[in-house]
């Protein structure tokens, strides 16, 4: 969609309501007011050197320039009082009201100057700039053309009309009024980058890229042209060149910020960890007090594991914003993995409860605490953010598992209940819910709590897998079963489904399809004594006795108290060997 791209770049002129000459510096409506006395006279029914309204005018303008918004426009609607034919205090007073974000006001005073003069570009400009602010381009657009027909040479609303008949999906009439805009003013790199950027988005990449490139010829520091072609290179997946692009951009202009940003962001998103840092270093060794950059060193250095570094990038970060929730976070994260238990229980701790991140931040406290022993602490912790009524779905199924390690299986089964009647439709609830009755020795329970999380959540792949595998263990509903591993395997290709999977084939005798599943589930968890066993059984039907008893004895490494698994090894012909 257009907004995407042209409203970043019109923000700030529909902000202040209208570019101004220059394409890249947009000039406020505010600050367009006339500056001097003859102008204002001369927009002025009555033009007097002692005529109040110019003196409320003057005095409103010292105001605002202090900051004092309310107080200055008290003493221009004053002004507009005395002198209401006056058009030009009437598009002072929409000009300050839109400063004050007060947009109906603003509108309601941008009409009322028309009224007064409808001969007024500055008035039509002011009254699109509102609408286009509003992406009611329908409405802004006569507006828009009302001013270029009154004063064409008023470049600002060629770019707004242009953009707005653009969002409006009239592609053509944008791309034939930015062309003739820059036919009549070759120099207009605005309308320019406009046009690229239309192109862009009515998918006409090569068109863009030229325009692109025009202007990087003109301007070959126009950061704004190299981030975009850039994204336009990555759109297409051509990463190489987005990089060879945005290295050209930092060779011409070494203390680039904004462009070596996005070229670190694309080296990290590539896995070029290494490469971005390089980039990201630099940004500091320019500009220690980026903070952008220190942070994404940090993520960089908690993926590799540097926990020690990354924490002290985060302190860094901290001490000059202390009000950074998700740096401290990132921190908590950092010392937990370095088992600084109790500098992790800080960071965490010190995450207010408006932040996004303060349920995530209880969670690891809940954590912690449960690892150092104080399972009670954590189980107060849950059940007081559950008393507040806000608690997210998660935190039922969390305090539901505390409980149960606490020992306490039924308090574990009632919180889980709660947290079904708070969330009726979270699947993972009901499972979590199968799951605690299934170890309580209550599989029929379990069955259903399993298909009722199908019922509201068909694709849940994890109860999809927990039926397979209990109608392989009945040896009923086998083809049902085959069915839903394959589905399961298809939303979540992970060891315990594959595993599932090759024992329903089992169970079924399609032992060579079973084997080939299972040698996948053992390779996905080497370890795993359960799923050993399921593939030496599998080699075992097939007759591959020494298979068998290699993956047996691989299980009875992990699992030696197994007797029944050492038997069923020592029954393979040649015995235990």
């Amino acid at each position: 969609m257009i907004v995407r791209y042209l409203t970043v770049f019109m923000l700030g002129l529909a902000l202040a309501g209208c570019l101004g000459p220059s394409p890249t510096r947009p000039e406020p409506l505010l600050d367009r007011a006339s500056d001097s006395p003859d102008e204002i006279r001369e927009a002025s029914s009555t033009p007097s050197e002692d005529d109040p309204a110019l003196l409320f005018f003057g005095q409103s303008r010292l105001l605002a320039e202090e900051g004092r918004l309310d107080e200055a426009a008290a003493l221009l609607e004053k002004a507009v009082r005395i002198d209401p034919r006056s058009s030009f205090l009437r598009l002072a007073l929409a000009r300050l009201y839109l400063q004050m974000d007060e947009e109906e006001k603003a509108l309601r005073a941008g009409e009322d100057a028309l009224i007064q003069d409808p001969a007024s570009a500055e008035a039509n400009l002011l009254l699109g700039s509102l609408y286009f602010r509003r992406e009611q381009d329908a409405r802004a657009i006569p507006y828009f053309k009302k001013a270029i027909e009154l004063d064409p040479a008023q470049e600002s609303a060629y770019l707004h009309l242009g953009i707005s008949y653009a969002r409006s999906g009239e592609s053509e009439e944008a791309v034939a009024l930015l062309k003739d805009l820059l036919k009549r003013n070759p120099d207009a790199l605005g309308a320019e980058l406009t046009l690229a950027r239309v192109y862009r988005e009515i998918g006409l990449g090569v068109l863009a890229e030229e325009s692109y490139r025009r202007i990087l010829k003109e301007q070959p520091d126009f950061d704004a042209a190299y981030i975009e072609l850039g994204g336009l290179y990555e759109g297409r997946g051509d990463m190489d060149g987005a990089i060879a692009l945005y290295r050209s951009a930092l060779a011409l202009r070494p203390v680039n910020p904004a462009v070596r940003h996005h070229l670190a962001r694309l080296l990290i998103r590539e896995g070029h960890l290494d490469q971005a840092l390089e980039e990201l270093l630099t940004l500091l060794d320019h500009n220690a007090a980026d903070l952008e950059a220190r942070r994404k060193i940090g993520l960089i250095y908690l993926e590799q594991e540097k926990w020690v570094e990354a924490a002290r990038e985060f302190w860094t970060i901290l001490e000059a914003d202390p009000e950074a929730s998700q740096v401290r976070f990132y921190l908590g994260t950092a010392l937990e993995r370095q088992q600084d238990w109790a500098g992790a229980e800080r960071a965490f701790a010190a995450i207010p409860p408006g932040s996004e991140l303060y349920d995530d931040a209880l969670a690891h406290l809940g954590y912690l605490y449960h690892l150092q022993g104080q399972t009670k602490l954590s189980i107060e912790l849950l059940r007081k953010r559950l008393s507040e009524g806000t608690a997210p779905a998660p935190f039922y199924a969390y305090l539901s598992s505390l409980l149960e390690i606490d020992g306490e299986e039924k308090a574990a089964l009632s919180v889980l209940d709660q947290g079904i009647s708070a969330y009726p439709e979270e699947g993972n609830l009901l499972y979590q819910r199968g799951i605690l009755l299934e170890r309580r020795g209550d599989r029929e329970g379990a069955l259903a709590a399993m298909r009722k999380v199908l019922e509201i959540d068909p694709d849940h792949a994890e109860a999809l897998n927990y039926l397979a595998y209990a109608y392989a263990e009945r040896g009923e509903r086998l083809e049902e079963a085959l069915e839903m591993a394959r589905r399961a395997l298809s939303l979540k290709e992970e060891g315990h489904i594959l595993d599932t999977l090759g024992w329903v084939h089992f169970v079924m005798g399609n032992f060579e399809d079973a084997r080939a599943e299972l040698e996948k589930a053992v390779a996905a968890m080497p370890e795993d004594p359960v799923v050993l066993q399921h593939l030496g059984d599998a080699y075992r039907a097939l007759k591959l006795y020494d298979r068998a008893r290699e993956v047996y004895d691989r299980a009875l490494a992990v699992s030696p108290e197994d007797a029944a698994l050492r038997a069923k090894r020592d029954a393979l012909p040649g015995g235990g060997q």
